[in-house]
């Protein structure tokens, strides 16, 4: 579920010293969450939090070290065996914990990675989240400190007011995801840059002063948990993702395997209007060769629906 109408989000990182193996996915059987109903219209699974989630259980890791994993919901549908190699443990720093940053966190501790995650409430607040999934609780300073990875999952209106500079103690070439959709009517109000034909982000680039890719903008939060499948499934569905540094895009597109998606590149933030709120492509869950041709069947007029 992308965020309200549908939560729909620097140089390539360098493996540091010590590498633990990653973990690949293994689709154990069919499972349909209880909260499907609700994908019929985008925007409102990205309303509400997830609730009734199973307690976390303990499962041992090769390396002897033990990584939460809920019993129930999506747990039950994957489990995360690390065989692979191949990459390393990138710290990744999250800004949201809603439906998208949740998950993204549930996703990214799953496979490896090592995850801080911040929210406007504080880190008291994300205790039940860290339990269930390893991640560190944090502001947003701490969060960010010495990311190789930023992902920033806040509605669109309340990214002005992160903190001034708060990209400063990351990684040197840090990349930075933006998942964020301008809502107008539904959540954020009027942004002029926006409605007078600059890009969604683009115009988050200018206020966090740093490119991003846009990714995951388009994406419900539960298919995040639930569709997942390993490369070469043909099943696997395909995210697009937009921006200017290729190096970043690289960074993302690797992170999206992990996770069990392809990747789509849509080209540059200029072009990131083609997965926008009201594009063919926003929501959909398919292949790359279908995502392609929604992104070709894009148009840059906003209908009424999706402005203020």
């Amino acid at each position: 579920m992308p965020c309200l109408p549908a939560s729909r989000i620097g140089a390539r990182v360098t493996p540091r010293a010590e590498s633990r193996p990653r973990a690949t996915l293994r689709p154990t059987g069919a499972h349909r969450h209880a909260g499907d109903t609700a994908r019929r219209t985008p925007w409102v699974t990205g309303l509400f939090p997830q609730v009734n989630r199973a307690a976390p259980a303990l499962v041992p890791r090769p390396d002897g070290a033990v990584r939460n994993k809920p019993a129930g919901s999506w747990g039950s549908r994957w489990r995360y065996l690390h065989e692979s190699t191949e990459g390393h443990d990138m710290k990744i720093g999250i800004i949201g914990a809603g439906n998208i940053g949740g998950n993204l966190t549930r996703r990214f501790t799953a496979v490896g990675h090592d995850v801080r995650v911040a929210n406007s409430r504080g880190p008291q607040t994300l205790t039940a989240l860290a339990e269930e999934t390893g991640a560190t609780p944090a502001t947003i300073e701490d969060a960010v400190r010495d990311a190789e990875v930023v992902v920033v999952t806040v509605p669109l209106k309340a990214v002005p007011d992160l903190p001034e500079g708060f990209l400063d103690g990351a990684a040197d070439g840090v990349t930075v995801i933006d998942t964020g959709n301008y809502y107008p009517q539904q959540r954020d109000g009027k942004i002029a840059e926006i409605e007078d034909g600059l890009t969604e982000s683009r115009w988050t680039e200018r206020q966090i002063g740093h490119p991003v890719v846009k990714a995951f903008n388009g994406t419900f939060a539960q298919d995040i948990l639930d569709k997942p499948r390993p490369a070469g499934d043909p099943a696997r569905i395909a995210l697009p993702l937009s921006g200017d540094d290729a190096a970043a895009k690289r960074t993302v597109t690797e992170l999206l395997d992990e996770i069990g998606f392809d990747a789509v590149d849509n080209g540059g933030q200029d072009e990131s209007w083609r997965q926008q709120p009201g594009t063919p492509v926003y929501g959909l869950a398919a292949d790359a060769a279908a995502v392609r041709k929604a992104l070709e069947a894009a148009s840059p007029e906003r209908t009424a629906e999706w402005r203020a």
